[in-house]
Formats: C-alpha cells, sequence, structure tokens
C-alpha cells in the first residue's frame, strides 16, 4: 500500500501531471473565454440595433434605380372552362430604361452619437439626367393591345423614401416640371419609390382619349435630396451610365457591381467616376415587370460605403479568438519559470491568471466603447499586465521573476497587437508564433525530468547508502 502511495505521490507531482493539468485548465478555461465572445457579440448586437433606430429617423442604406419609363399595356389571354373558350383582357405593364443615364453626387458626411455609439450619415444632392428613346411596345411584346401611352410615368425606386429631404420634380426637354408623387406608381408594385405622369391628368381629355399618342424621345432631369447612412448604390439603368460621386468621407469603400474607372482618396474625402455600358449588365433595355418590380438589376447596382476604419468590435472579437493562444502562450511561460525556479504553482494559481488574461477583454472591450480601441488596448494590457508581474513577484518571491513576468506580459500584448493590425498575415503571423513558443518550450525543458524517475532513482540510492 505504501508502494502505492508513493507511486501515486511521485506521478502527482510530477512535471509531466503538471503538464496536462495545466492542459486541462486552459480548456477549461475556454468556459468563461467563451462567454466574453457571447458579451462581445451582444454589445455589437446593440450597436447595430442603434445604428438601425438612427436609420429609421435620418435614413438607412440608400439604394436608388432608375429612372423607368414605365407604360401600362394589355394582351389578351385565353382560357378554357369546360368546352367553352373564355378571353379576358391582362393588364401588364413595360418598362424601357434610359439611352444615356448619368449621376452627379455629393455627399456630407457626419456623425451622430446616441448613447456611446456613433453612427455615420450623410446628406446627398443628386442630379440624374438622360434621355429616353422613344418607346416601341413590340419590343416588349408584339401582342400589346390598349398601350395607355396618357398614363405613362417616370417612376424611381429608392430604398428609403423617408430620406428624401425636399420635394422632387421631374424636368423634361429642360422645360416642362412635374412633380414626382409618392410609391412607385403601379398598382401592385412591390418597390419604394416615387414616381411622375408624362401627362397630367388635366391634359389628357376625356375617356375617349385616355390611349394618347407615343412620346416621342425626351430628355430628363431629376434633382434630388436625401439623407441615408452607411452606404449609397444606384443601378446602372442606362445603355451607357455615367455616375461621378463627391464626398467630404476619407474612408470610402467602393463595392458593388462594378469598381470606379478613376478615384482619387484623401483626408479631405473622396472623388470617383464610373461608367458602365449596358453590355456588362446583362439586362434588356425594354422588358415587362414581373410582378410589379420593376428593379432586375440587384447584384449589378454599385456605389460607396461609408466605412469607418476602426470597427473596434470586430477588432475586440478577432483578439478574443486568439485567446487560446495566448493562454497557452502564458501558461507555457510560467511553467517553465517553475521549473527554473524549483518552486511550484498551485493549479489554483494557474486559473487566476487565466482569468486574469479572459478579463483583459472584458476591459478591453468596455474602454473601447468609451475611449476607442489603441488606447483601451493600452490600458488593458498595462491593467492585466502589471497585476499579473507583481503577482508573480510575490508568487515567487523574487523580483527579477516579477520582471520576467511583465517582459513576457508585454511581448504577449505587443504580438496580439500586431497581429491585430496586420489583417492579411494575421493567420500567418499567429501560426509562426505558436509554432516559435511551442519549439522554445520543448528546448528549454529538454533537461526536464517530466516523471521525477530520476529524482527518486537518486533518493533510493542515498537511502540504500
Amino acid at each position: 500500500m505504501s508502494d502505492l502511495t508513493a507511486s501515486l505521490r511521485q506521478l502527482f507531482y510530477s512535471p509531466g501531471f503538471k503538464f496536462f493539468l495545466i492542459g486541462f485548465l486552459i480548456l477549461l478555461l475556454l468556459i468563461p473565454l467563451f462567454m466574453v465572445m457571447g458579451l462581445i457579440s451582444e454589445r455589437e448586437g446593440r450597436s447595430r440595433q442603434v445604428k438601425n433606430e438612427v436609420a429609421r429617423t435620418w435614413g438607412a442604406r440608400q439604394n436608388l434605380s432608375g429612372p423607368y419609363l414605365v407604360v401600362p399595356y394589355a394582351v389578351m389571354v385565353e382560357s378554357h372552362k369546360g368546352k367553352e373558350r373564355i378571353e379576358r383582357k391582362d393588364q401588364r405593364y413595360g418598362v424601357f430604361l434610359p439611352e444615356d443615364l448619368s449621376f452627379d453626387v455629393k455627399t456630407k458626411s457626419k456623425v451622430l452619437k446616441r448613447s456611446i455609439f456613433d453612427v455615420n450619415v450623410y446628406t446627398a444632392d443628386m442630379k440624374l439626367s438622360g434621355n429616353f428613346a422613344a418607346p416601341d411596345i413590340r419590343t416588349i411584346d408584339p401582342n400589346a393591345i390598349d398601350v395607355r401611352w396618357n398614363d405613362a410615368i417616370v417612376a424611381v425606386a429608392l430604398s428609403d423614401v423617408s430620406g428624401l429631404k425636399e420635394s422632387a420634380s421631374l424636368k423634361l426637354d429642360n422645360q416642362t416640371a412635374l412633380k414626382f408623387e409618392p410609391s412607385i406608381g403601379i398598382s401592385e408594385g412591390r418597390q419604394s419609390g416615387i414616381h411622375a405622369r408624362l401627362r397630367p391628368i388635366s391634359d389628357v381629355g376625356g375617356p375617349g382619349a385616355s390611349f394618347g399618342l407615343t412620346p416621342d424621345a425626351f430628355a430628363f432631369e431629376i434633382d434630388l435630396v436625401l439623407t441615408g447612412s452607411q452606404a449609397l448604390f444606384v443601378a446602372p439603368a442606362g445603355r451607357l451610365t455615367k455616375a461621378h460621386m463627391i464626398s467630404d468621407w476619407p474612408h470610402p469603400s467602393f463595392a458593388g457591381g462594378f469598381l470606379p474607372a478613376t478615384r482619387s482618396i484623401s483626408d479631405e474625402g473622396f472623388d470617383a467616376t464610373w461608367q458602365v455600358p449596358h453590355l456588362a449588365r446583362s439586362i434588356p433595355q425594354a422588358y415587362q415587370a414581373q410582378r410589379g418590380k420593376l428593379d432586375r438589376f440587384g447584384s449589378h447596382n454599385f456605389g460607396v460605403r461609408y466605412y469607418a476604419p476602426v470597427d473596434f468590435y470586430d477588432l475586440v472579437s478577432r483578439a478574443a479568438k486568439y485567446g487560446i493562444l495566448f493562454l497557452s502562450f502564458a501558461f507555457m511561460a510560467v511553467f517553465v519559470m517553475e521549473m527554473l525556479a524549483g518552486k511550484r504553482i498551485h493549479a489554483v494559481q494557474y486559473v487566476f491568471v487565466g482569468l486574469s488574461m479572459i478579463f483583459f477583454y472584458v476591459l478591453l472591450l468596455s474602454f473601447a466603447e468609451h475611449i476607442g480601441f489603441a488606447k483601451a488596448y493600452a490600458a488593458a494590457s498595462i491593467a492585466t499586465g502589471g497585476m499579473l508581474a507583481i503577482y508573480f513577484s510575490k508568487a515567487f518571491k523574487s523580483m527579477r521573476f516579477g520582471l520576467a513576468a511583465a517582459a513576457l506580459f508585454i511581448l504577449i500584448y505587443g504580438l496580439l497587437y500586431m497581429i491585430l493590425r496586420l489583417e492579411d498575415y494575421a493567420l500567418l503571423t499567429g501560426a509562426l508564433l505558436g509554432f516559435a513558443a511551442l519549439t522554445t518550450v520543448m528546448f528549454m525543458t529538454l533537461r526536464v525530468d517530466w516523471s521525477q524517475a530520476a529524482r527518486n532513482k537518486a533518493a533510493d540510492t542515498h537511502g540504500a547508502t
């Protein structure tokens, strides 16, 4: 029995058992680490909620599509009820796109504060100009009848019409100005937007004149003032679409189906131009509206996101994902110091160290919401690293080991910050650092008696003599 007790005692006090115990503690500390990651996600969700609240009052991400020339017409549809043949008129809408379309956009951005959160918003002055060719309904449907040219409208689809801050008008051939009305202008329209009738009701005449004459080709100009947040996109609706955007926002992220042909970015803002031919969008110049939907562009839309260069929630989340790696770094270093000092560190003390390093992320998150990521990182690093350095100097009863611990945590937090800033090379850097740390520990512990067999053998020999 005494031999069994001695063997178990030898096992429990061996460096090998301590090594595996440390590994188990690291896995156990994943529980509070995942709880911290949940907290980060919850705070990020709260930030998105605040941005959505601001967007509902100021204006959401704006996606402008059009203008479209929309013409209602009918076709005869044949059906059968038993042997009876039934014909009925089916109401449809033809959609014609501009020949030339130009967007001239100037935006002025600012940051709104709601509680402790910042929301990027903008005000846009937009000028749409171009021309429509004379429409031919036969290019859409050769079976069209009762084409209601007098009810033709020009429609502009806008994702958030609440962002319109001034009335808008449609200027035709630099002369006639027609007022826009709410909605997309067709009864079953499923998009939000505005529309203007090409021929006001007062000019149409009686019911007998409801079909009217085919409109000639015409030029148009539309001036819009709208507010939005996060992004502004437009659709390449013209046979040739040109867009010119100027803004004071210094951090644009150009996105969508097409990138700018030219761009310049400075601390004062950006200036970008696009040119998109209709051959690049795979959408015809005339088509039938399906289920009241005019817009077919979808992923072809292009524009700019008002990108925030420092999204600290993303950075804190990325830092937490490296938590297991840096817990391992710290525990390996403490284990090596324990072997070198010849003084045992209790498993509970390892847990304290791990919890302190995990609490670093809580400090980082809470500080970042108030003072920004860089300052928050410095404050959290100094707080946790300094506290742990003092703790180790007391635990080892040696200022030398306390200074070594301080150097260790400066290195760990410095490497983590470097990895977060590298972005594209973060994984490669983290992998190389992990491999280097493992290699260092392996060779530094090469002479460690993991099972204490040599020490026990020496003790047995000394007892025999």
